[in-house]
């Protein structure tokens, strides 16, 4: 009776969570006080409520992956890139890009315009933290973190923006880019363009992007590749980008604009381990794709080349049977496709 009232009275302190857990079979009586409550608690209290149980000896449960929960029944993501006024007047502004996300299905159209995107319920927001020097020197080569956050805003639930990095929670997913001078010589490319991907909640390393340089890419930049392997350096997915005449084809021509409206990129699983070659990705079948959407005749599509404000579709690899794994790199393939490819602003001389 004295612990259910003491539980009664600090529940609303402790937010809701539990004070007590059951110690034991379901059928006896006795408890444990919980981790949140021990923090609450002071040693005298701890006693008197349990005198058994010491503070030093208690043994916290590991930190739940949120990020594998979020994406368990999504079959891919719709992406609305902030679009700022300031970049598109001035060549030298460059603001710290912010996403925000929510749920694509099967049943969506097949190609989304800015309206489509701006009806749908708030998933997730990502956000991005990076230093001015590095932003205004650098530009879409900067070093940045982005942070995967559940929606911060409950007041206005769909897909419009607020400002900054969210001070008061933790991201269920983080990345980190670092910079890399990729610059071919002798059609070899020393550092390749990288995004490394950790649990939010654990901080543990979940997998890494890697650009996949071709030889003959100095030649024929029109077809790119990048590779995703998971923690302990599996080779996971393939990332297929051709651009203009590139693909068999040629369907990513003049895309995104009025005249082709969708640019894909073909994300395909790897069996065995081994990448993929421009003629095996000809011939096989994508198991996901990663898409940029023209938003249409609006501010966002006529200003399009100066802003570097996309919408994008992200369908994972064979949707909602796809592992979490598989959901997370393709993620990170987006990340860096969209600061490799996307953010070059043709305002910005280079």
């Amino acid at each position: 009776e004295r612990e259910a009232r003491y539980m009664a009275i600090t529940e609303n302190e402790l937010h809701a969570r539990p004070l007590l857990e059951p110690e034991g079979d379901a059928k006896g009586c006795s408890f444990m006080p919980s981790a949140p409550a021990l923090e609450a608690l002071e040693d005298t209290e701890l006693e008197m409520l349990h005198p058994s149980v010491r503070r030093e000896e208690v043994v916290r449960a590991e930190p739940v992956a949120v990020v594998d929960g979020v994406l368990a029944d999504k079959d891919g993501l719709i992406i609305r890139q902030r679009f700022y006024w300031s970049q598109v007047l001035f060549g030298f502004c460059e603001r710290k890009t912010q996403f925000k996300v929510g749920a694509w299905t099967p049943d969506m159209p097949r190609e989304m315009r800015d309206e489509h995107l701006l009806g749908q319920p708030l998933a997730m927001e990502v956000h991005e933290d990076s230093s001015c020097c590095c932003r205004y020197i650098l530009h879409s080569n900067r070093e940045l973190k982005l942070g995967v956050f559940a929606p911060t805003n409950r007041r206005n639930p769909g897909l419009q923006f607020s400002e900054g990095w969210p001070q008061d929670q933790d991201p269920i997913l983080l990345m980190h880019r670092p910079f890399r001078c990729s610059v071919p010589c002798c059609c070899y490319l020393p550092w390749p363009q990288e995004l490394e991907l950790f649990d939010g909640a654990t901080q543990e390393t979940r997998g890494r992007v890697v650009q996949d340089w071709k030889w003959w890419n100095c030649f024929w930049p029109c077809e790119r590749f990048m590779n995703a392997y998971d923690e302990r350096d599996n080779h996971i997915l393939t990332i297929y980008s051709p651009f203009l005449c590139g693909g068999n084809e040629c369907e990513n021509c003049c895309a995104p604009t009025c005249f082709n409206h969708v640019h894909r990129s073909f994300v395909f699983r790897e069996q065995g381990g081994q990448a993929r070659t421009l003629e095996e990705v000809w011939r096989a079948n994508p198991d996901g794709y990663i898409e940029v959407h023209w938003p249409g005749w609006n501010a966002r599509g006529l200003c399009l080349q100066n802003s570097g404000a996309e919408n994008w579709v992200v369908k994972f690899p064979n949707q909602r049977e796809s592992s979490s794994k598989e959901k997370i790199l393709t993620i990170g393939a987006w990340a860096l496709s969209n600061f490799m490819f996307w953010e070059k602003r043709s305002n910005q001389k280079r």
